[in-house]
Parts: C-alpha cells; structure tokens; sequence
C-alpha cells in the first residue's frame, strides 16, 4: 500500500490513530492541517478567518494532490472537510487506501468540548449556539466518508489487527 488516508469527522481522533498506525507500520506520518499551518505560517483558523472557508478548501485539495508526489508509503491524516471537497474522497479512493474512522456523533461532542479555538467550524457552530446544524454537518460528511475503502469503529485498538486488515 503506497497511500494511506484517514479520513473522519473533527475530533475522532485522526491525528493520534494516523501517528500510532504510522509508528506500528514503519511508515512516515503527515498531517494535512499541520502541513498547511508550515507552508501558510497561519494555523487553520486563522486561514479560515483571513482567506475563507472556500480559498482554504482549494489550497487544501491542492496540498491533498501534493501528496501523490511521494513514491513511498506513508500515512496521512487528512483534515474533517478535506473528502468532502473537489472530488478529494473520489481522489484519495484512486490514490491510495482510505480508512474512515467511524466514531459515534455524542463521542465526538464530548472530545471537541474545550477545543474551539482550533476548529474553525466547530468554533462557528457553538458561537452560534448552532449544535444542530453541526450535527447535520458530521451526518452529511459521514454519507461521504462511508465511501472509504476501510472502516473503525472506536473499539478499533489492536494496530497489529488493524494493519492485518489494511493487508488483507
């Protein structure tokens, strides 16, 4: 397997799985939001704020395409909205293997308490007291992110069972 991309809503936990499961299968691990921050010199939402959701979804299609440049394997954990913009889903299925890590919406509210002034959209959601139509986002993202090549669930632990599956 060259690519590897996780993909799942904010807050399940992409960054830590994607670092662990990189680490156990000896392979480089990137994160997408970390690699814009470095190349922009901005974090994500201060892009957000500055250029707009839209500029910062087609840099970041663009850095996602970057990524077909390494003729290594590697992992890469992609950021919540990255499948869900300018074919990327589509794109990362042709390039390399997707997993979905397929956490519980009331899981994910619980983990992003406290962190709203890193996640621009959660951040705009409970601003405007607007849970709702955040729950309704993770419900549309989730019809898409289900177009992964592989799933976990949250019992998910084992990274040599995981990395059996990825193999099989």
């Amino acid at each position: 397997m060259k690519a590897l991309f996780i993909v799942g809503f904010m807050g399940s936990g992409k960054s830590t799985f994607g670092k662990n499961l990189a680490e156990a299968m000896s392979v480089p691990f990137y994160d997408l939001d970390q690699v814009i921050e470095s190349k922009t010199g901005m974090r994500i939402n201060e892009i957000f704020d500055t250029w707009g959701e839209n500029t910062f979804r087609e840099y970041e299609a663009k850095e996602l395409r970057a990524f077909n440049q390494i003729d290594k394997p590697f992992v890469l954990a992609c950021g919540g909205g990255t499948p869900c913009f300018y074919q990327s889903m589509e794109w990362m299925n042709q390039h390399g293997h997707t997993l979905f890590l397929d956490i519980p919406y009331a899981e994910i509210r619980n983990r992003l308490e406290g962190t709203e002034q890193n996640r621009p959209l959660y951040k705009e959601h409970t601003k405007e007291k607007k849970v709702d139509e955040l729950h309704q986002l993770y419900i549309q993202r989730r019809e898409i992110y289900l177009q992964a090549a592989s799933i976990l669930g949250p019992e998910a632990q084992n990274m040599d069972e995981v990395i059996h599956m990825l193999n099989s």
